[in-house]
């Protein structure tokens, strides 16, 4: 995921020109086999850094690339994730591929959203519609014990990278679960919309199927539903896991809406998470507000502003009633992957809020910069004359005090 950074004093600069120069390398390849040279080369060069526990130099080599070599900076994001989620583990003497996995879910409620420990009787349900409906036959994974906010995801890469080596360790031994230690995990923020993750490992022997759309049919001569020679496609994985996941997790969600997405490679499933948080969230924020005030969409103006640090960050979306300037709630919009100032995201919320019913929209062109509220730390949100305020809700809402991701 693309994510400006700050730069740091590194402990290597030569390390980090050796980063960037393999990193440079493998953007101008002109063939598989040249990649794979400079793939071998930065992979051993990244287990490297991970293995000190310091993410300086990598962070160090992206802010270098970041400025001088855009594709060379995605290759190399590219390569610290495969690094972090997979590799070969050997086990008496035979290689296993193992992948850190995750699977988001997208909910929002009135109340308190469940993270921490999952109950042995959720994680075994849990256990058995993955093997059921999305991994491949026969595959030994592990599930962490832990329903994770994105607040207690790791922070850092070799955080990351030790939690996959505890996952990847417990697959290829054959444990069924990872007991996380709810004390040394964040606080979990209170907020009406948020994602949750289900985090595991997934471990095979070298190069046989990890999912379930690897699987190929021979027997199959249906070219309708899935690509010919294979069992399911992804997309009726996903449908199933939503349907027969959303059983297995109905127990923890009890008060909230929530949707499944499809279980994928950590950082795959977290892209995907970011992307698709931001429209619902909105459709939710909506939600929200009709049934709390007791009025239809069509009442409701938007505000859409950009906010900026160094570069742009985010848009903020101000809701208000359509003949008042009062900022009744507000969400964020944030730039994810590669997207910045010349990306269409002002129109992407547009058609999400006509989707929503709302049709009033105001976009303000004010290069805003990323305030918050000093007491309670809040986003501040545009209003209609283009002032930054706290959201407030009319004194006749009796609704609980929280915040929107």
């Amino acid at each position: 995921m693309k994510k400006p950074r700050v730069p740091h004093r590194t402990k290597s600069p030569r390390v980090v020109q050796e980063l960037s120069r393999l990193a440079a390398g493998l953007a101008a390849s002109g063939s598989r086999i040249e990649d794979a040279f400079w793939e071998n080369r930065l992979a051993a060069k990244i287990h490297a850094q991970l293995r000190t526990g310091d993410d300086q130099n990598l962070e160090a080599a992206l802010d270098q690339l970041y400025d001088t070599d855009s594709v060379g900076y995605g290759e190399f994001i590219y390569a610290i994730e495969a690094a972090i989620e997979c590799g070969v583990l050997i086990r008496e003497g035979i290689g296993h591929d193992v992948l850190m996995f995750a699977a988001p879910m997208l909910t929002w409620s009135r109340f308190s959203i469940p993270s921490g420990l999952i109950s042995e009787p959720v994680l075994a349900a849990l256990r058995a519609q993955l093997q059921a409906h999305v991994l491949a036959e026969d595959v030994q994974f592990v599930l962490a014990d832990c329903l994770f906010s994105p607040d207690q995801l790791p922070r850092g890469y070799h955080l990351t990278h030790e939690l996959a080596n505890k996952l990847w360790t417990a697959a290829v031994a054959g444990e069924r679960d990872l007991h996380i230690n709810p004390r040394q995990l964040a606080e979990t923020g209170r907020f009406l919309s948020d994602t949750r993750y289900l985090l595991g490992a997934i471990a095979v022997p070298q190069g046989k199927s990890m999912f379930r759309w690897q699987e190929a049919d021979g027997a199959s001569t249906d070219k309708n539903a899935t690509p010919p020679g294979v069992k399911f496609s992804k997309q009726e994985t996903l449908l199933a896991w939503q349907a027969h996941g959303a059983e297995a997790l109905r127990p923890l969600f009890q008060g909230c809406a929530f949707e499944l997405l499809i279980p994928d490679g950590f950082f795959s499933a977290w892209r995907m998470a970011d992307r698709l948080a931001r429209p619902y969230s909105t459709h939710a924020t909506i939600d929200f507000l009709q049934s709390t005030l007791n009025i239809s969409a069509n009442r409701l103006r938007a505000v859409i502003a950009p906010f900026y640090d160094q570069w742009l960050e985010e848009y903020r979306v101000s809701f208000t009633l359509k003949d008042r300037d009062e900022v009744l709630y507000g969400i964020v919009w944030a730039l994810v992957g590669d997207e910045d100032e010349n990306s269409d995201t002002v129109t992407q919320i547009e058609t999400t809020l006509r989707e929503c019913g709302i049709t009033h929209t105001t976009v303000l062109e004010n290069r805003f910069l990323l305030e918050y509220c000093e007491e309670c730390g809040a986003p501040l949100f545009p209003n209609p004359e283009g002032e930054v305020v706290h959201a407030e809700f009319p004194d006749e809402g009796e609704v609980a005090p929280v915040h929107l991701h």
